[in-house]
């Protein structure tokens, strides 16, 4: 059992006293851990989804691991998302990715944005994840380097994120100039 903790814990405006959401994190003690907790993550709310944006923001998505099931109405995601919450060891400076796993469900319609899906080895960097509330639903937007998106309608917020598996060392780190 790794003794490595991560606690998250995640306030809406109204609880936390102001207009932003406040997101704390906290370790004990530090030891060498070879894998931290994986991270199973529950967004039910557009309040939601800025925590679970900075948690993959910089994942690498392979067009192949992205899918609709339109009779499930579900999206989803496969990739590697860049291991922000986990402290940098001297012995991996550059970071650490984790193989990762999201999806949407209820969701209505899809639409592309500078994506080709035959073109399924090119490699995609999700920059950010947005929702705008309507009052039939909501419309989130998936917003990757290079102006490539994926536009979603849903009823509700409803997303799991979930890691697959260990971390590995980076090549490199996310450089946002």
């Amino acid at each position: 059992m790794c003794p490595h903790k991560l606690t998250l814990r995640y306030e809406s405006p109204a609880e936390a006293g102001g207009d932003k959401p406040l997101v704390q994190k906290q370790n004990s003690k530090r030891t060498n851990c070879p894998m931290s907790t994986p991270v199973k993550i529950l967004a039910q709310s557009a309040d939601d989804i800025p925590v679970v944006s900075a948690l993959l923001q910089d994942m690498t998505v392979r067009i192949g691991d992205i899918a609709w099931l339109q009779n499930e109405q579900r999206f989803a995601v496969i990739g590697n998302r860049f291991h922000w919450e986990k402290k940098r060891l001297f012995r991996r400076p550059k970071g650490e990715r984790i193989r990762s796993a999201f999806h949407f469900d209820g969701v209505i319609s899809v639409k592309l944005y500078q994506i080709d899906l035959q073109d399924e080895k090119t490699v995609l960097n999700l920059l950010d994840i947005e929702v705008v509330e309507h009052e039939t639903g909501n419309t989130v937007t998936l917003n990757f380097a290079g102006g490539a998106g994926v536009r979603l309608e849903v009823d509700a917020v409803d997303m799991l994120v979930t890691d697959l598996g260990a971390s590995w060392q980076a090549i490199e780190r996310p450089d946002h100039h």
